[in-house]
């Protein structure tokens, strides 16, 4: 049986910079970025596996990178706008939702036991991947 969401943990990742640059941020452009480290530290997660998911989230446009010795990372205005679905997309493709649990459709049935559960949790996805990253965790 498959899992019912495929999210990697480098999306995962991207998700959760995303939330901590717009809570530290917020509104303010003018604010000194966050480096690499300090975004790292403050998720308390792999310094390399994160420069690697900030290379391609600056890459398709959500990040600006500033460079120099007071340099670090912030949304883009386009990052600001963005919603779940894009910072997702910038790391793993575009999401997609599961209609069956299994890899190959198996079962003679018009209807699965599992279709209001599945319909109910691609709704529900559906909601969260189209939430403005701003509003994330709030």
């Amino acid at each position: 049986m498959q899992t019912l969401l495929r999210i990697s943990d480098a999306a995962v990742i991207a998700l959760h910079t995303a939330d901590y640059l717009a809570r530290a941020h917020g509104t303010d452009k003018d604010g000194p970025p966050d480096t690499a480290a300090e975004i790292a530290a403050r998720l308390n997660i792999s310094y390399n596996h994160l420069s690697k998911v900030l290379q391609q989230l600056t890459k398709a446009g959500l990040l600006k990178p500033e460079r120099g010795p007071k340099g670090g990372f912030m949304l883009s205005p386009a990052g600001r706008k963005a919603r779940v679905r894009d910072f997702i997309s910038a790391i793993d493709g575009p999401p997609s939702v599961r209609t069956c649990l299994l890899k190959h459709k198996v079962c003679g049935y018009t209807t699965c036991v599992f279709s209001d559960f599945l319909k109910e949790t691609n709704r529900r996805f559906e909601k969260i991947l189209n939430t403005g990253i701003s509003r994330l965790g709030r």
